[in-house]
């Protein structure tokens, strides 16, 4: 990581850009977002001005970012600020003790100056159009104010330049007291850790420690606050690279939770196919039983269908004769019946499985199926481990009792 100052700017390093690049695309922030208001989600630069025809952007304890008018408006409802984005409480009554956005200022000035655009004077009551910018005083001045800022002993080796020369050069506006809103602050309390106007000096920090905001003091203060900057980019680095194993970790977790639910799925499929092709098996063997035993009896009722009626013919044609014949037409059917053995009872037997049985042909469940369920539903089982505690453990030894004891772990896992 590197950081650049020139021309009293900082400019972002290579790990600023690249950490901001890894918050918009892996952490999905958005990053138009930044540049609206939290609360009625207007860009910055078209957000409403104030009475002088600059934009007021003020930053929320949270460093979300508002315009004046919409704090504002929530100031008069709440002495308590809820941003909408982060839900974090801001609790100051004060709007002019919230910290302007002087990155965004600076560049929506910049930009009206650019544009060639009009606002207002920083010095006169008229507000009437400015023309001039002061890079001493960092205030914008129309002609008149202009001419008076030369002639003034106080102000008059200040550099002076045509606001429309400004493109690409920077664009900063004054900083007034919260309290005392016609005075500037033009010192730093050491004591209090805080900017002060004149009239707060006299009255509050009179025997404080204070410094001008320029010189060796205000460079020591860049440096001081560059080495916290370094510090928060080592911190950032950290936690950037922990972000990143998590998210892998979640995608691995994402890949195996659907590599295992492909599994149970197919191991499903394949239950259900195994038992479908067992259930066709048996069903198969069922049929084939069933329909031999069906032919058997069918030809054996066929048989007894035959016997039973010609047996019928026999009795009805002899008892017809024996009833109404004479005795040699009596005589004539004894030597036909005798010559073919037709009375006979063993003549018109059938066997079957034995006289006088019922047949039947029976087909039973002969498995155990609560066992079979059971079988089925133990059939498979599904493992849990934590790598990254094993990786500990094959490191540390296992880790200490307590540790152990106090871990945490997670649901489903087997023990």
């Amino acid at each position: 990581a590197r950081c650049v100052r020139g021309a009293g700017r900082v400019h972002m390093g290579d790990f600023t850009s690249e950490l901001g690049h890894y918050v918009k695309q892996e952490l999905g922030v958005d990053w138009q977002a930044v540049e609206r208001c939290v609360f009625c989600r207007v860009a910055f630069k078209d957000a409403q001005r104030t009475r002088s025809g600059k934009h007021e952007i003020k930053v929320l304890h949270c460093l979300h970012s508002a315009c004046g008018s919409c704090l504002e408006d929530s100031l008069r409802t709440s002495d308590v600020v809820m941003c909408p984005i982060c839900d974090a409480r801001t609790e100051q009554k004060s709007y002019h003790k919230y910290l302007c956005n002087f990155a965004v200022h600076e560049g929506i000035d910049r930009g009206t100056a650019e544009a060639q655009q009009v606002f207002a004077c920083d010095e006169c009551v008229e507000s009437c159009p400015a023309v001039q910018y002061c890079q001493q005083c960092s205030r914008s001045l129309c002609l008149e104010c202009s001419n008076h800022h030369q002639r003034s002993k106080a102000t008059n080796g200040h550099t002076l330049a045509p606001l429309q020369e400004q493109q690409g050069n920077t664009v900063h506006r004054a900083a007034y007291c919260s309290e005392h809103r016609e005075q500037k602050l033009e010192f730093y309390c050491q004591t209090c850790d805080c900017m002060c106007c004149r009239t707060c000096i006299l009255r509050e920090h009179e025997n404080h420690t204070y410094k001008l905001p320029a010189g060796g003091f205000a460079e020591t203060q860049r440096q001081l606050m560059g080495a916290h900057i370094e510090q928060l980019r080592d911190l950032a680095k950290t936690l950037q690279q922990r972000h990143q194993v998590l998210s892998k970790a979640i995608r691995a977790f994402d890949e195996n939770q659907e590599a295992s639910q492909s599994n149970l799925k197919s191991l499903r499929a394949q239950a259900t196919a195994a038992i479908e092709r067992r259930r066709d098996d048996l069903l198969s063997q069922v049929d084939t039983f069933m329909d031999w035993h069906k032919t058997t009896f069918a030809q054996k009722q066929a048989l007894l269908t035959s016997k039973m009626v010609f047996l019928w013919r026999a009795i009805d044609f002899v008892e017809k004769v024996l009833a109404r014949g004479t005795n040699v037409e009596v005589l004539f059917l004894t030597s036909f019946i005798a010559s073919r053995n037709l009375l006979q009872a063993n003549s018109f037997e059938v066997h079957i499985d034995g006289p006088d049985r019922e047949m039947d042909a029976c087909v039973a469940w002969s498995g155990d199926m609560v066992e079979a369920l059971r079988t089925l539903q133990g059939m498979a089982e599904v493992r849990f481990w934590d790598t990254g505690r094993e990786r500990e453990a094959a490191a540390g030894g296992g880790g200490s009792q307590g540790a152990r004891d106090g871990d945490q772990r997670s649901p489903g896992s087997k023990t």
